[in-house]
């Protein structure tokens, strides 16, 4: 029986310890980046998922523009959007997603694609109307109701019916839930 030769034993031993470095380190990436991309879900105060209970102080609109959770603690189901059918590490998406905390939207990245969302707040909207305001329209200067809101959200088209991008999900929402994210948009300053 011979000994094998020491040096081929170190080259071995030398490549392990090289792979096993090298996946501990691509693992410390993966983590790093899911938590680099989820900060916005991971540091939300007062977050609120399935099976938990609402604290105080917080609106049911509220809790869905943050988490995209209904009155009944479920995900509120979309089609379209952005492409990939959501956030990184699987997450879903929800209004803070693409239109930010404060809901002034901006230029954001997703799936290495450059987006613009628009501001959401309520004097937004009502700009909004202003721009897009069909004939029906004209005498009630720009005000912006909780049907436009629907239509936006739900349809994705503006007030006189034009499609909104294609990043805009096409939301499945109740009506009461629908009414309740509307007047947390009113209360944004």
């Amino acid at each position: 029986m011979s000994i094998p030769n020491p040096e081929i034993k170190s080259s071995v031993l030398q490549k392990r310890t090289t792979i096993i470095l090298l996946a501990l380190g691509l693992a410390s990436l993966s983590l790093a980046c899911g938590m680099l991309f989820n900060a916005p879900v991971a540091f939300r105060q007062r977050p609120l998922f399935p099976g938990q209970d609402q604290p105080t102080g917080i609106s049911n609109g509220e809790r869905i523009y943050f988490t995209g959770v209904d009155s009944q603690g479920r995900r509120i189901r979309y089609s379209g959007g952005p492409p990939y059918g959501g956030m990184m590490m699987g997450a879903y998406l929800a209004c803070v997603d693409c239109h930010g905390p404060d809901g002034r939207g901006g230029l954001h990245t997703m799936h290495m694609q450059v987006m613009e969302a628009p501001d959401i707040r309520f004097a937004a909207l009502l700009g909004e109307a202003e721009e897009h305001a069909g004939e029906e329209h004209e005498n009630n200067h720009g005000d912006y109701t909780l049907e436009e809101f629907r239509l936006a959200v739900v349809e994705g088209k503006h007030p006189d019916g034009e499609p909104l991008s294609t990043d805009m999900p096409r939301w499945q929402i109740g009506d009461q839930d629908l009414a309740d994210l509307f007047e947390f948009l009113k209360s944004l300053p």
